[in-house]
């Protein structure tokens, strides 16, 4: 049983440790750590996402193309860093990996796992290891380690409000798209 000394990670240490993690299927993740990972996960994406929907609404339908198949491959390359980040997740709470699996059954299942990932961890050592214990990185300890300091409340609900802003100007999008693919389908001006 060894101590896990690990400092709190902010969104960039969170984000490069899942990547550098991106296959191990062992151990736990903390909820701060798979939902900074997450938020990096969301933002690229979004991000991309915007800058096809600005390409499209600029005419410039090339470089929409270009993003978009960047954005693929992005996506594409995440697939199984979120899928080991979410195992030791779920593992973080006493839970096989493959509870992941839940959030297919429709409707009920989204709601089941997000309460899974959103509940605290097992508190010290379960079938999976050792709890994860982090050490927020205060000014002090930032001043003397280098690191930077653990991101606030307030950093994560603004973080919160940008992705959900992000996901809503997303769907805005596919919806105005339907709707004007569904009135000029129907011969509808």
């Amino acid at each position: 049983m060894a101590t896990i000394n690990t400092y709190d990670l902010n969104y960039t240490d969170a984000f490069k440790l899942g990547i550098k993690n991106y296959a191990n299927f062992n151990g736990r993740a903390s909820r701060s750590e798979y939902w900074r990972f997450v938020a990096g996960v969301t933002m690229i994406q979004g991000s991309l996402g915007i800058l096809a929907m600005i390409c499209n609404a600029l005419g410039l339908l090339n470089f929409e193309s270009i993003v978009d198949k960047v954005g693929f491959f992005i996506s594409l390359f995440l697939v199984l860093p979120n899928i080991a980040a979410t195992a030791r997740r779920m593992h973080d709470i006493g839970r096989s990996g493959w509870t992941q699996l839940i959030s297919f059954i429709p409707i009920v299942g989204f709601f089941v796992f997000l309460n899974y990932e959103l509940r605290r961890g097992d508190q010290g050592e379960n079938a999976y290891g050792e709890r994860t214990g982090y050490i927020p990185v205060t000014s002090d300890i930032s001043k003397e380690t280098g690191l930077e300091e653990t991101p606030s409340r307030r950093q994560d609900w603004i973080m919160g409000i940008t992705i959900f802003l992000i996901q809503s100007i997303q769907i805005a999008d596919v919806v105005g798209e339907l709707l004007w693919f569904g009135l000029n389908g129907n011969g509808y001006m």
